[in-house]
């Protein structure tokens, strides 16, 4: 029987809990001057090792990486709850919202060894403790419900949500069409125009939707920032 992993439990995929988080009605970006002032403000003083690359320019706030967009939804806890971070599987659902822009929605961790190794295993000493294994690997990480801490490793909370991830483990350039519960491909299909790419150097290394719809799982390199990235919002609706 296939297994998957769920907020620290390991579930048969006929009784595992699909989507934890709440529906959505809306996408948004960070649209408002002052709500990006909020955010750079946030940061300045609830996060001062981590570099704000993000800047407000034709009316939206530009750049992201893996740390500011757990930053940004941690500030959206904190200040604003009616708005979070958007998950792979938002992101999935209005595909046309995005496109043009890279938006980083979660982590694949691979290994212990190699790049950012240290990063890996701070990350996965968490997992230890919620019986998680090295042979649960490769793991998918949803950003949101992730927080930082001042020295910037992620941090696991209530919310943090992962789960063992085969389409981690295909080879560069596979097709895909469809998706699972979660926003991840869920089978090969080489008539598609959506593709995955991977760098299975990086034990730890982000997770990207791109510009071209494609998803890429290939930096080891959390904290870069380019003019097309965006910090996704989801509108939260209640049950």
């Amino acid at each position: 029987m296939k297994l998957e992993i769920n907020h620290g439990r390991i579930v048969g995929i006929e009784d595992q809990i699909l989507n934890p988080i709440l529906p959505t009605s809306e996408l948004s970006y960070v649209n408002d001057k002052n709500w990006y002032k909020e955010i750079r403000n946030y940061i300045k003083n609830d996060h001062p090792n981590l570099e704000n690359k993000l800047t407000f320019e034709d009316e939206v706030m530009k750049g992201s990486n893996t740390h500011l967009a757990v930053a940004v939804d941690m500030f959206q806890k904190k200040y604003h709850p009616e708005y979070r971070l958007a998950t792979q599987l938002d992101l999935e659902k209005d595909l046309d919202f995005t496109k043009g822009t890279r938006n980083d929605s979660g982590l694949a961790l691979r290994n212990l060894t190699g790049g950012n190794k240290e990063e890996a295993k701070y990350l996965f000493e968490q997992l230890k403790q919620r019986g998680i294994k090295e042979t649960d690997f490769p793991l998918w990480i949803q950003l949101r419900g992730l927080e930082l801490d001042n020295n910037l490793n992620f941090n696991l909370t209530d919310e943090s949500f992962y789960k063992t991830s085969e389409c981690l483990n295909w080879n560069n350039g596979t097709r895909f069409s469809k998706r699972d519960d979660f926003g991840l491909p869920k089978e090969k299909d080489d008539k598609s125009t959506r593709q995955i790419w991977l760098d299975k150097y990086f034990p730890l290394s982000r997770f990207c939707l791109s510009r071209v719809l494609d998803l890429y799982s290939w930096s080891g390199n959390l904290s870069g920032s380019i003019d097309y990235g965006r910090v996704v919002l989801a509108k939260v609706q209640s049950t």
